[in-house]
């Protein structure tokens, strides 16, 4: 029987990796915020990787836009889009582990796309290049949080009662969850930030859904977000989504970094 071991959530913007780079007081904080999630995760000491993210019209296109999707192939290359400072290469995947997933997922009643080859963005590439410096084998797991319908938040929460399910079939395995995304963003839209490339509609939002998290209300947090509450908080705050799936996934862990900040759209978390 598989084990869960440990879990983590944070933030995919393109810049991070070579902000993390900088010798300035603004790089330094990045790099530390995500090195205490890397130290949780790492130090469970995973054989795979479960990445839960959405794609940003990168991996997938409109004439065949997934609600669900998992990724099974040997390994995948990214980042298929601009991330400063990290060039694109070689992932590895644990391709059994997504087929079993997939399996498992359809017998449940979900009904996932499974992708056998394809390449990943930034939003499944930055997570990793900071969480994943052993390059321990992943499986990316799509959730639509970008073009609407969306699925909503209960249906994501039983994705996670699914996924956890399928995971503790698997024979011997030590497994970790990476959420990817925010709570509140706005790219692309009216709402960004003057002099910015983004923003961020509604901190109040966020700074609740990290509250919810770090209390493991998913309940809670599930019923509040609702397709207006997302709407209002950004052009891409339905990457809240993938955050709903593995706090369902994670629900036994405990809480071992909830690092949030007054106005951000964002939070660094592990449970362990």
């Amino acid at each position: 029987m598989a084990h869960i071991v440990a879990a983590a959530g944070v933030p995919h913007t393109p810049v991070f990796p070579s902000l993390a780079r900088q010798d300035t007081a603004a790089g330094q904080d990045i790099a530390a915020r995500y090195e205490a999630v890397r130290r949780v995760v790492a130090g469970a000491d995973p054989d795979v990787v479960v990445v839960l993210s959405c794609d940003h019209i990168n991996t997938f296109f409109l004439d065949a836009w997934p609600t669900f999707a998992i990724v099974a192939a040997d390994v995948v290359n990214g980042p298929n889009d601009e991330v400063p400072g990290v060039a694109t290469a070689e992932l590895p995947v644990d391709a059994r582990v997504g087929r079993h997933l997939h399996r498992q997922l359809v017998r449940q009643e979900f009904d996932p796309v499974l992708s056998q080859g394809c390449t990943v963005d930034h939003s499944v590439v930055v997570p990793l290049h900071f969480v994943n410096q052993e390059r321990v084998p992943v499986v990316p797991v799509y959730i639509n949080g970008m073009v609407g319908p969306l699925p909503t938040a209960q249906r994501c929460r039983r994705l996670g009662v699914a996924i956890r399910r399928a995971l503790e079939g698997l024979p011997a395995r030590r497994v970790a969850v990476v959420a990817s995304g925010s709570f509140s963003l706005e790219v692309g839209g009216p709402r960004m930030d003057p002099g910015r490339l983004y923003g961020v509609p509604d901190p109040d939002w966020a700074a609740r859904a990290a509250a919810h998290l770090r209390a493991g209300r998913v309940e809670r947090l599930a019923s509040e977000a609702g397709p207006e509450r997302i709407a209002h908080a950004g052009t891409v705050a339905g990457e809240i989504l993938p955050w709903i799936t593995m706090a369902e996934i994670c629900r036994e862990l405990s809480c071992a970094v909830m690092d949030h900040r007054a106005g951000e759209g964002h939070a660094f978390a592990a449970w362990s």
